[in-house]
C-alpha cells in the first residue's frame, strides 16, 4: 500500500475513520490498515457510541439531501426547451439525452419527469398544430 493512502488514513478523525473501515470500496489492505490505526486509537466503548451516532446523523443527513434535491422540480427555462425540443418532432431532444441520464444518475428523479411530461407535451402540441393546420413555426415568427 502507498505511503500516501497510510498518511491519509492516519490523518482522518475518528468519525471519519470509523465510516472509512464501514466502506467496502476501498482496497483491502487500505481497510486493514484502517483497522488496525482505529484500533491503535485506543477508543472507549462510549467515545465508539458517540462516534455510532455521529454516523447515523450523517448518514439521515444524506438522506434527507437526496430526497430534497430529488424533489426539486425543473427550471422554466429547462422546461420551455424541452417543450419546443418535442415540438419540433423531437429531434432536438437527442441534444437532451444526456441531461435526462445525469438526472436520472444524480438522482434527481422529479426533473427527469418533469423532462419527459414537456416532450410529451411538445409532442402532443406538434399533433394538435397539424390538425389545425398551424405551422409549428408560424406563431413563433408572430411573437417576434
Amino acid at each position: 500500500m502507498e505511503r500516501q493512502v497510510e498518511q491519509f488514513i492516519q490523518s482522518l478523525s475518528d468519525v471519519d475513520l470509523l465510516e472509512y473501515t464501514r466502506t467496502q470500496t476501498h482496497l483491502p489492505e487500505a481497510l486493514e490498515f484502517a483497522r488496525i490505526e482505529l484500533a491503535d486509537r485506543h477508543l472507549s466503548a462510549n467515545r465508539l457510541a458517540e462516534l455510532e451516532i455521529k454516523l447515523q446523523e450523517r448518514a439521515k443527513a444524506l438522506e434527507e439531501e437526496a430526497k430534497f434535491r430529488a424533489a426539486q422540480p425543473l427550471i422554466w427555462e429547462w422546461k420551455i426547451a424541452i417543450l419546443l425540443c418535442g415540438l419540433y418532432c423531437g429531434i432536438p431532444l437527442l441534444f437532451l439525452i444526456p441531461a435526462w441520464k445525469k438526472c436520472r444518475n444524480e438522482g434527481l428523479d422529479q426533473k427527469c419527469k418533469d423532462m419527459w411530461h414537456y416532450a410529451l407535451a411538445g409532442f402532443c402540441l406538434q399533433s394538435i398544430l397539424i390538425l389545425l393546420r398551424i405551422p409549428p413555426w408560424s406563431w413563433i415568427t408572430k411573437l417576434f
